[in-house]
């Protein structure tokens, strides 16, 4: 037989002891260090997942952004082109309001002038605010005066007709008249079209 003695001292062996005895504070300080490591290895994971999730929106917030961009300098490109156009127009429109019917004046007078006894002597053009023409000329009664002034007045050229001056010439028989009349804007003509 064989006998065998533990001369450690008694304190080293009361450690021993308590090492490999039921300690309900050791358990639980294990319990709580291994839930630490499970929480902390869990909170790795899902932060790990997370990263990629908000990488991908990321990602899609930046294509998105990058998409807008491009639309923002395609539209800016568009009003650049529009207000060029505009500028265009704006100058055409100006040119129009200043230039002065003349044509369309001409063609009034042509084709609302009796085909005998009316005699046109003058044709001026008065450029103000607004443009007026005063047209002399003869005529053989008053009434194709009215008649004229009235057939003037409905083409849709001029804004009104005044007949300021008429002179009887005695040894003709003829009447000398002066017809004023302000023109309408190439604009205004084109709308009462």
């Amino acid at each position: 037989m064989k006998v065998q003695f533990d001369l450690r001292p008694a304190g080293v062996l009361a450690k021993e002891r308590k090492q490999r005895s039921f300690n309900p504070m050791r358990l639980i300080a294990i319990l709580f260090l291994g839930a630490y490591f499970i929480s902390a290895g869990g909170y790795i994971v899902m932060m790990t997942l997370q990263r990629f999730m908000l990488q991908e929106e990321v990602d899609q917030k930046e294509s998105a952004v990058a998409g807008l961009d491009t639309e923002n300098m395609a539209l800016r490109r568009q009003v650049n082109e529009l207000q060029a156009s505009e500028r265009v127009f704006v100058n055409t429109l100006n040119i129009m309001k200043e230039d002065l019917p003349t044509i369309e004046v001409l063609n009034a007078l042509e084709t609302n002038i009796d085909d005998y006894g009316i005699g046109l002597d003058t044709l001026r053009f008065t450029i103000g605010t607004p443009n007026v023409v005063e047209v002399t000329g003869t005529v053989a009664s008053d009434k194709q005066i009215i008649d004229f002034s009235d057939r003037l007045s409905a083409s849709g050229i001029f804004s009104g007709v005044f007949l300021p001056v008429t002179t009887l010439n005695e040894n003709t028989g003829m009447i000398s008249f002066t017809l004023r009349m302000p023109v309408l804007s190439i604009g205004q003509i084109q709308a009462l079209r």
